[in-house]
């Protein structure tokens, strides 16, 4: 029976995903393999042809997101911020649900995690998302887009009073977002949502730098967002290979417009089976095949990092962050192995507390080396 322990079905980063992945026949595990090192090296050569510039390395408390932060030891949430710091991470990411801040027994727990991150001496970036996924729910249910506009202004205001963080995102994969509101929004009301959360954050916390972006499918949104001159930065969500064509775009866009750009989450195309449908409101994650704490697949994450990192830093792209950092800490080679399940994290919280971590870590070591701004 699946433990209840952090068995939270969210995915920050889902794709829209074609219709063959949906509907068609899903690829052998041997097919998907060879297809994505393939298409990685295409990539990789292509841009080791580039002149660099240093990236910052980020990592994100997956055990920390809206839906899991009460599940969570206290313990736990503190070895993986030891642990992402001694892989090499330069700032420490989380993404707590809008309706956290109105939670006495969710905040006691982020209040703690913020006074660790600022122990270890790491800058703090805050993404607050609505964490309403599939049947887990954290946030009220929206009938428009102006139930969900109020309150995620107040959370961000109230994430930047209470933390002051460096960075906050106020709106990323606004699509996605949308989805989990089962609403459709337009561009410039995204626009001016995010107008609002900028005064609103500002306000509470004068020096957070705060931005806002979006997958590849959010360019109408991302270019809206751009327009905004009071917006400090724009994100980026890197979960596939085949759409480097919009992301060049979206780079280019921020730096017509004076504005960096992050990397704000990416890790490798997921290994999906066939018939899922409504992937943007379940989430890609839980539908994949073989999960991303499974070790068949570790050195294709490594490859995807470093392929990543090297785009970033070849295209004037500011930070990365690596999404899944579970991974780093371990992988499986039998039983539940996928980022959402509570089985898997319980092993993942074992990990931290013996110590332990895998190859990928220092791979991830080895590329902030390589890589990493100083």
């Amino acid at each position: 029976m699946r433990s209840p322990l952090l068995s939270f079905l969210y995915y920050a980063g889902v794709m829209l995903l074609p219709a063959v992945a949906l509907f068609g026949q899903a690829p052998s595990e041997a097919q998907y393999k060879s297809s994505l090192n393939a298409a990685l090296d295409s990539l990789t050569a292509r841009w080791s042809q580039l002149p660099r510039h240093p990236v910052i390395f980020n990592g994100n408390i997956n055990l920390a997101h809206g839906l899991a932060i009460k599940r969570t030891p206290i313990k736990a949430l503190f070895e993986y911020i030891d642990g992402l710091k001694a892989a090499g991470v330069q700032r420490i990411e989380f993404n707590p649900g809008l309706s956290s801040i109105d939670d006495p027994a969710a905040m006691e727990k982020y209040d703690l995690v913020v006074k660790h991150i600022r122990e270890a001496g790491l800058p703090l970036e805050i993404n607050p998302v609505y964490a309403n996924i599939g049947n887990m729910k954290s946030d009220v249910e929206v009938q428009n887009f102006r139930q969900f506009a109020g309150p995620a202004v107040k959370a961000c205001a109230g994430f930047a009073g209470r933390y002051h963080p460096e960075y906050l995102v106020v709106v990323h994969e606004p699509v996605t977002m949308a989805a989990r509101m089962r609403l459709q929004v337009r561009p410039h009301a995204w626009a001016a949502y995010v107008q609002a959360a900028i005064r609103a954050v500002k306000q509470a916390s004068p020096s957070t730098r705060v931005g806002a972006g979006g997958v590849y499918y959010d360019l109408p949104n991302y270019q809206a967002f751009a327009a905004i001159p009071e917006l400090d930065f724009l994100t980026m969500d890197i979960y596939d290979e085949k759409h480097f064509d919009i992301y060049d775009q979206m780079a280019q866009i921020a730096h017509t417009a004076n504005k960096p750009v992050f990397i704000e989450e990416t890790w490798r195309t997921a290994f999906i089976a066939p018939g899922q449908a409504n992937a943007l409101h379940r989430g890609i994650e839980p539908l994949s095949i073989k999960g991303t704490g499974n070790g068949t697949f570790e050195e294709l994450d490594a490859k995807w990092i470093r392929a990543i990192a090297l785009y970033a830093s070849t295209h004037q792209i500011e930070a990365i962050t690596p999404f899944w950092t579970q991974a780093l800490f371990l992988y499986v080679t039998s039983g539940p192995d996928h980022g959402t399940d509570g089985e898997y994290n319980q092993r993942v919280i074992q990990a931290l507390d013996q110590g332990q971590h895998t190859k990928l870590f220092d791979v991830y070591r080895s590329l902030v080396q390589e890589f990493g701004k100083r």
